[in-house]
Order: structure tokens, then C-alpha cells, then sequence
């Protein structure tokens, strides 16, 4: 605001200058700089001050919007780490980028740049119209017509209630198109391998050409309105000339007039500007307005519950009672009405067809999810009154496919428990069977992770489990973590399952049912619900459907190519 004041100053001081050149002009005198001394220095000083002044403003706004989108992102993650794991499977990656990086962004750009402008050009136009006033109330009049007219187009344009739905649509198929590239760019080794093109991708086809539909719909939208605003908007002098022609007819003496039509014509066409900002700002806000509405219905997001203050388990053993659960927008249960029993110390497998339950149930524990109904207890505490801190402290959880961070190996490991000393890290890794390929890598433990280390998926699956290891939880879930391992890296990940494994309560989804064939309790899931649990004996005599799996597990072991001749 104080920058707006100082830099409209020196246009009342130099129209005074002006006026005192042209009086001494038309009336023959020599022109003194004595006289006009004064306002040469308050302008010079005005000058400066608008610097100082703008100068402050950007740091102050620069430093809000940096703080406030720290505070924001850190509030969005912490928020991520809080809800459904549903969000993620209902939104794409790209969505999710683009609220956390484009959608913030904007904030950035409104509190760091756009604050400032909508300042000036608030308190701008309104000193300059108070110095036009005094200046000749006339022509001020006539300087303000156009940008009336311009205003009320716009106006009615903003007004229009398919505007904002145009907008949102815009941005919505970018995040989709996003999306879509990101799930193209994944695929590309399957779509190269198959022969295809973008062609054969539709959706990436599709989703481009919904985003250019989008923004050329909202361009002709918006064409018509925007057209008519900066037609007349920037049309000052347009109607000036004719006011200041006339003025000039009929005036005594043009050394009285023809100061205000210069000075006029010189401060109107820097009154666009601040305006224009403005205007700018708010067609701007509607964009803004649409990702704020995104950043709000994140934060909005119901978090996993917490009942009460938080209670520590004694125990480890693991009980679901009736507890039934169906994916959110799904109307088929995942988990009907599942009732088990854990000790602990136990060791216990997962086993069923495909989709019938195994890793919901995992995910279930670790409550990634809400349940419809039931409960699920540690140590008879159930884990709603368990606080997501102290839950995950007490749970390794080794994925089919675990991630492995673009970091060093010691981090990785790390992970698991972060005050580990480097021994601790070192012993992990010999329990896990991978010390002696992270000290062959160039840099050790040290060396950063990439597509270009060399480590096999057998080996990055060795490196989850040695944090697993590091963390020294009493509850260990294994989920299909031998999946995609060859024979020796298979046998090396049992050998350090069964040191992770000593002495805690384990779950272990297995596919390969001859490697829980010795487990304590191995529960049978089909179509969401339990259909037999036991032991190996107990359920080959009981349970046709692990029967049918154990024959079908043999005959798939026994498989292999042989030439068959052809007759003739």
C-alpha cells in the first residue's frame, strides 16, 4: 500500500513541473529551476521510498507463501499417513501429483506475487482517481467510462454459472491426462514388447484429446466476454482525445489545458496496469479456487479412527471377531463375519484362491482400512484404541513387492528402526542373507539404489526383510514375499524369514503352499470368508478346498517341458 502511494507521487509532481513549463512558455518568461526545486527532490524521494517499499512487500509475501506451503504440504502428508488406504486406489497418481505439486503451487504464486498486485491495484487506481479529481473532474469522468464498461463485462462474463464448471472440467481431465501418462510411461516395456502405440494405449488417446476438448471449450467459452473486457479496457486515450479536443476549443488558454490533457494521457495509460492485475487475479481465483477445493476435500478426508486416548498391548496375540469388510464403492465383502484366534509366538499362513481375502486381512491388521463391523485385537486391545504410531511399531510387514527407496542401502535398512547403529544395520543384513552383496557394490552400504545398481528383485526383497529384521517387531506379516524370487534367492529369503521369524506372531499369504505346510494354524479363505483352519493333517482330512490346492500346488511343482514327435 505504502509502495502505491509513493509511486503515485511523482505524477503530481512532475504534472506540476510540467504546468509551471508550460505557463512559462506561453507567457515568454525564462523558466527558473529554483521554482521547481522542490518537487524535483520530493520526486526523487518517492522514487526511492517505492522501491524500499516494493522491495519489502515481495520478501514478506515470498516468505509467507514459502512458509505457508511448508505448513500445507507437511499438513497434506501427515494427513496421507492418516486416512483410507481407499483414497489411493480410488485417485491415480496423477491426481494425487498434482494436488500435492500444482495445486499448492498456486497458492505459492497467489500469496507470493498476487497479494501484492491485488494491494496495488486497490490502493493505485483509488490515489490516482483522487489525484485525477483534483487534477479536472471532467476528464477524469471520461477516463473512467471505459474501464466501467470493461468491469461490468466482466462481470457478467464471471457471472455466467458455466464458467466455473468449465474451469473445473479443464482441470480435472488435466489431472486424469496426468494420470494416464504416468500409468503410459509404466507400461511402455508391455506396450513396446506388443508392438503397440498410442494407439494401442486408447485411454492416454482419449484422455489427451478430453484435455485439448477441455481448454479449447473453455476458450470459446470465454472468448466473446474476454474480447469485449480488453477492447474497452485499454481504450482510455479512445475516448480522452475527444473530451481533450473539445476542452481545448473552448478554453481562454491552452497553457491552462494542455498540461491536464498531457498529464491525463500519460496516467491513464499506466492506470491499466494495477487494474488489469486485478482483473487478472480474479479470473485467476477461479482456477485456484478449483484446486483449493481439492486441497480442502483431502484435509476433509475421514482419518482411521482413534478411540480414546491410545492404549499399548501387553500381549501380541491377534483376534478378529465377526469382522466383515467390503472395499469402498464396492458392494461385495471382502471379509464376511471372519472370526480367528492367534497366540502369540504363533507362526500362522494365509492360504485360498485369489481374491479371497488373504491380504485384505493383512491390511485389515495394520488398519489400513475401517471395518464395517467386528473388531480386530492385539493382545485383547482392539486395534481402535491403538494409535497408529504404536500400532505400525509393533508390525514388520514384508509386501510381495517392496519398495525400496532411491536412497542408500544403510537408509533403507534403516528405515526400520532410524537409531540403529551401523551394527545394527550390518548385523540385519548377514540375518537376511544380503551383507555379502551390499559389501561387493562399489560403495557398500553406502551405495545409492537405482535402476543402475544391479540388484536383482530377490536381492531388493533381502534388503526389506533386513529392515524388517532392524525394526524387531513382535508381529511379523509376510505377504506373498517369495513370489517373484528364483530357487536361490527363494531359498535365501526362507533361511531369513526364519530368523525374522523366532519367536514373534507371524502371518505368513503364501501361494506355495509346501512352504507353510509346518506352520501352527493355517487359516483357509475363500470369497472373503473363513472356510477351515488348522494344521497341515488336519485340514488335508477336513477341507476339500486346501486339499484341491495341495493337489493343484503338486501337480504345478511336478510340471515340465517334454518333445513331443510328430507323426510322418
Amino acid at each position: 500500500m505504502l509502495s502505491s502511494v509513493f509511486k503515485i507521487v511523482p505524477f503530481f509532481t512532475i504534472y506540476s513541473i510540467l504546468r509551471e513549463l508550460i505557463r512559462c512558455y506561453s507567457a515568454g518568461e525564462k523558466f527558473s529551476f529554483g521554482s521547481v526545486k522542490l518537487l524535483v527532490v520530493i520526486t526523487a524521494v518517492s522514487a526511492l521510498l517505492y522501491g524500499v517499499c516494493a522491495y519489502a512487500s515481495a520478501m514478506l509475501s515470498h516468505g509467507a507463501a514459502f512458509d505457508i506451503l511448508y505448513d500445507l504440504r507437511m499438513k497434506l502428508m501427515e494427513k496421507m499417513g492418516k486416512i483410507s488406504s481407499g483414497y489411493y486406489t480410488a485417485n491415480t497418481q496423477g491426481s494425487i501429483k498434482k494436488l500435492l505439486i500444482e495445486d499448492v503451487e498456486q497458492i505459492e504464486g497467489f500469496i507470493a506475487h498476487s497479494m501484492c498486485e491485488v494491494s496495488a491495484a486497490i490502493a493505485t487506481p483509488l490515489l490516482t482517481i483522487v489525484v485525477l479529481l483534483i487534477v479536472d473532474w471532467r476528464l477524469t469522468l471520461v477516463s473512467l467510462l471505459p474501464i466501467i464498461c470493461s468491469f461490468i463485462i466482466l462481470a457478467m462474463a464471471l457471472k455466467k454459472p458455466d464458467g466455473a464448471a468449465h474451469q473445473k472440467n479443464m482441470a480435472d481431465s488435466k489431472a486424469k491426462m496426468e494420470g494416464t501418462i504416468i500409468e503410459y510411461i509404466h507400461g511402455m516395456s508391455v506396450i513396446k514388447i506388443f508392438g503397440g502405440t498410442t494407439n494401442a494405449f486408447k485411454r492416454f488417446e482419449r484422455d489427451m484429446n478430453d484435455f485439448t476438448k477441455a481448454v479449447h471449450d473453455t476458450a470459446y467459452y470465454n472468448a466473446n466476454g474476454m474480447g469485449l473486457y480488453y477492447a474497452f479496457f485499454g481504450a482510455q486515450v479512445l475516448f480522452l482525445l475527444p473530451a481533450a479536443i473539445i476542452m481545448l476549443n473552448n478554453s481562454a488558454s491552452y497553457s491552462e489545458v494542455l498540461p491536464k490533457v498531457i498529464f491525463f494521457l500519460v496516467v491513464c495509460a499506466g492506470l491499466k496496469e494495477p487494474l488489469e492485475n486485478m482483473m487478472n487475479v480474479s479470473i485467476d481465483s477461479t482456477k485456484i479456487n478449483v484446486g483449493l477445493r481439492r486441497i480442502d476435500d483431502l484435509l476433509a478426508e475421514p482419518e482411521i479412527a482413534l478411540v480414546g486416548e491410545g492404549r499399548k498391548p501387553e500381549s501380541f496375540g491377534i483376534t478378529f471377531d465377526e469382522v466383515s469388510f467390503a472395499y469402498p464403492g464396492s458392494s461385495v465383502k471382502a471379509c464376511d463375519g471372519v472370526s480367528f484366534n492367534l497366540p502369540q509366538g504363533s507362526c500362522n499362513a494365509l492360504v485360498g484362491p485369489s481374491g479371497g481375502g488373504k491380504s485384505t486381512i493383512a491390511q485389515l491388521l495394520l488398519h489400513f482400512y475401517e471395518i464395517d463391523s467386528g473388531s480386530i485385537k492385539i493382545g485383547g486391545v482392539d486395534i481402535k484404541e491403538i494409535t497408529h504410531a504404536e500400532l505400525v511399531k509393533n508390525i514388520a510387514y514384508v509386501f510381495q513387492d517392496s519398495f525400496i527407496f532411491n536412497d542408500s542401502i544403510e537408509q533403507n535398512i534403516r528405515m526400520g528402526n532410524d537409531k540403529a547403529s551401523i551394527e545394527e544395520v550390518v548385523a540385519a543384513a548377514k540375518a537376511a542373507n544380503i551383507h555379502e552383496t551390499i559389501v561387493g557394490l562399489p560403495e557398500g552400504y553406502s551405495t545409492v539404489v537405482s535402476d543402475s545398481t544391479g540388484l536383482s528383485g530377490g536381492e531388493k526383497q533381502r534388503i526389506a526383510i533386513a529392515r524388517a529384521i532392524l525394526k524387531n517387531a513382535p508381529i511379523v506379516v509376510l505377504d506373498e514375499a517369495t513370489a517373484y524370487a528364483d530357487a536361490e534367492n527363494e531359498s535365501k529369503i526362507q533361511d531369513a524369514f526364519s530368523k525374522l521369524s523366532k519367536g514373534r506372531t507371524v502371518i505368513m499369504i503364501a501361494h506355495r503352499l509346501t512352504t507353510i505346510q509346518n506352520a501352527d494354524n493355517i487359516l483357509v479363505m475363500d470369497k472373503g470368508c473363513l472356510k477351515a483352519m488348522g494344521r497341515h493333517d488336519e485340514l488335508m482330512a477336513n477341507c476339500e478346498l486346501y486339499r484341491n490346492m495341495v493337489n493343484a500346488n503338486d501337480r504345478r511343482d511336478s510340471w515340465s517341458m517334454r518333445k513331443v514327435e510328430k507323426n510322418g
